[in-house]
């Protein structure tokens, strides 16, 4: 079997596996009739085990992929695991309504495992290899790195202010309560995001796995679009249950479309830290804790951020150098350096 063929065939191998880990787990979790609503109790801890399945599919497959990346998996494997015990257990036992009234040491064992998982997944690591290139992590550009953490909120936010300009109240209720709780707050909640908020369950898969084995043979605009379609289907069992601004199959469309321009963001962040995993960890956890900020007038902006996305994505492809300059290598070549914007 030729590399192309043999890389094709695991890209479908890694896809039927994804939902194969994640979608009865989800159904038998229980928490998709609760429309999206309920506390973070055991309920909502075995749904979490189906988030892991993009980044589970990733580590089985590289895994068989010669001794050292199965060892690579297997030392990755805990990592995973942790966040379901450590804070998972010590949330599920609270069950609380939101992240901010975790109670002190459910908060404490997240940052403090968060801090773990960056370490893990950094450079400094040598031991963690891609699990579709079989390299180590690179050391990305410090621009890159602050990119990939600030560069969604910085779209949110904007979109919440322009929601605001016609009249209310800017109000952000995890920041109220003074200088140093909101600052803990904040921490908490971008470390819940990280470990199990889908940060960490799925960036190893779509970014780590799917995206580079889908470079090897096409470019990076479409690999991009090719992973958002991945990536909005994944979530059909909940958009189909909860819904995705509509219900039903416009749910489902619905999620596809927002997920393309979001992966060709995402691929932008990724190829520019020259395929560093904890960049893309970052960026998703940024885009994620937005939701757990008590932001006022929060759905709509959530769909003016919407058209926020579309507009940067359009952008990045047209003139950023990731995608003008940036090729398919030859099948195992990881993704190189690109030129600073």
């Amino acid at each position: 079997m030729t590399g192309a063929a043999a890389s094709g065939r695991s890209v479908w191998i890694f896809l039927a596996l994804t939902c194969l880990l994640s979608w009865p787990v989800w159904v038998a979790s229980g928490v998709l009739p609760r429309g999206g609503t309920g506390a973070y109790d055991a309920r909502w801890l075995v749904a979490q085990i189906g988030v892991f399945g993009p980044s589970l599919a990733a580590l089985i497959i590289s895994a068989t992929l010669g001794p050292e990346r199965l060892r690579s998996s297997l030392r990755a494997l805990p990592i995973f695991l942790l966040p379901l015990a450590l804070p998972g257990l010590l949330v599920a036992r609270a069950s609380p309504p939101g992240v901010a009234a975790f109670p002190p040491d459910a908060s404490v064992a997240a940052v403090a495992v968060a801090g773990i998982v960056g370490v893990y997944f950094s450079c400094r690591n040598r031991g963690f290899l891609g699990p579709a290139t079989g390299e180590p992590q690179p050391r990305p550009d410090g621009r890159w790195l602050l990119l990939s953490a600030a560069f969604m909120p910085a779209l949110f936010l904007g979109a919440w202010t322009l929601v605001h300009l016609g009249g209310g109240d800017f109000r952000i209720l995890a920041l109220e309560g003074g200088l140093l709780r909101a600052a803990w707050t904040l921490l908490v909640c971008l470390a819940h995001n990280l470990l199990l908020g889908g940060s960490l369950g799925e960036e190893i898969g779509w970014r780590g796995f799917l995206l580079p084995e889908l470079m090897k043979r096409t470019p990076p605009l479409a690999a991009s679009f090719a992973v958002g379609l991945a990536w909005g289907l994944w979530h059909l069992p909940v958009d189909v249950s909860v819904g995705f601004g509509l219900t039903g199959a416009g749910a489902v469309l619905g999620r596809v479309l927002y997920a393309i321009p979001l992966s060709v963001l995402f691929t932008w962040i990724f190829l520019g830290s020259r395929g560093s995993v904890l960049c893309a960890l970052l960026l998703h956890t940024s885009l994620n804790v937005m939701g757990d900020l008590g932001l006022s007038r929060y759905e709509a902006t959530e769909r003016m951020f919407v058209l926020f996305v579309v507009a940067a994505a359009v952008v990045v492809a047209v003139r950023s150098r990731v995608f003008r300059e940036a090729r398919a290598g030859p099948p195992g070549d990881p993704p190189g350096p690109v030129p600073h914007e």
